[in-house]
C-alpha cells in the first residue's frame, strides 16, 4: 500500500503516511486563522505590482479589495471546501449530515475541528484521504500567499518527499522544494540536498540518498 497523498511505500494498509498526516492536521487546525487573517485590511488591499507590502488605504480612495482574499472568504472558498470535505466523510462513515450555521469563521472553525477529531480514521481507512489531504494543502497555500506573500515556501517549488531513512528505518518524507532560482533542493526538515537528477524521481521516493544521516546529498 502507498500513501495516497505522497506515494511513499507503508508497511500497513493505512491511507495516508505519517508524515502526510501531520501535515494535513497542521493545515487544518490553521486554516481558521488564516480566514480570520484574510479578513484584515491589509489583507483586503490588492498589491500593486512591484510593491514590497500592502497598499496604504486612501480615505477618499480606496484601492480594489483583494479578489483573492475575498474569494477565499466567500461561500465556495475555505467555508465551502472545508464543509464539502466533512460532509462526505461522515457520509463515509454512515453518520448524518453535520449541523451548519452561524458566522463564516465559525463554520470554518467546526468544518475543520470535526476532520481534525476523525483524522485517525481518515488516515487509516478513507480512500479518499489523499485528495483530501492535496485539496486542503492547496487552500492552505493559497491563504498563505495571500496573507503571508514574503512565506520563503511560496516563493520555492513543491518537488516530492525527502527519501532518507533514519536509523530506526522510519522515512524522513518532509517536503524536499526548490528555492526560486535556486539549482539544488533540500529537505525542509533533515536538510539533505537533492541535484536535479533527482528531481523527477522525488515525487515516487524513487531516488535513493548516499547519506542517510540527514546531512548528505541524494545521488
Amino acid at each position: 500500500m502507498n500513501c495516497l497523498a505522497c506515494t511513499r511505500a507503508l508497511d500497513n494498509t493505512a491511507r495516508l503516511c505519517p508524515t502526510c498526516t501531520r501535515g494535513l492536521d497542521v493545515r487544518l487546525a490553521d486554516l481558521p486563522r488564516q480566514y480570520l487573517l484574510l479578513g484584515l485590511a491589509e489583507n483586503l488591499q490588492r498589491r500593486r505590482s512591484g510593491d514590497r507590502g500592502p497598499v496604504a488605504v486612501v480615505r477618499d480612495a480606496p484601492m480594489p479589495l483583494s479578489e483573492a482574499a475575498l474569494t477565499l472568504r466567500a461561500e465556495g472558498g475555505i467555508v465551502t471546501v472545508l464543509e464539502e470535505w466533512r460532509a462526505a466523510m461522515q457520509d463515509a462513515r454512515g453518520w448524518g449530515p453535520p449541523a451548519i450555521g452561524g458566522p463564516c469563521a465559525r463554520r470554518v472553525r467546526d468544518a475543520a475541528r470535526g476532520l481534525r477529531m476523525s483524522l485517525e480514521w481518515i488516515a487509516a481507512e478513507w480512500d479518499a484521504a489523499g485528495d483530501l489531504s492535496h485539496e486542503v494543502r492547496d487552500l492552505a497555500a493559497r491563504c498563505r500567499a495571500v496573507t503571508d506573500p514574503a512565506d520563503p515556501e511560496q516563493q520555492s517549488r513543491l518537488l516530492g518527499h525527502c527519501v532518507v531513512v533514519w536509523e530506526d528505518g522510519t522515512a524522513c518524507g518532509a517536503d524536499v522544494r526548490l528555492p526560486h532560482g535556486a539549482p539544488i533542493a533540500q529537505c525542509r526538515r533533515c536538510q539533505t540536498t537533492y541535484p536535479s537528477a533527482t528531481w523527477l524521481a522525488l515525487r515516487t521516493g524513487q531516488p535513493e540518498p548516499t547519506d542517510t544521516a540527514g546531512t548528505g546529498v541524494a545521488a
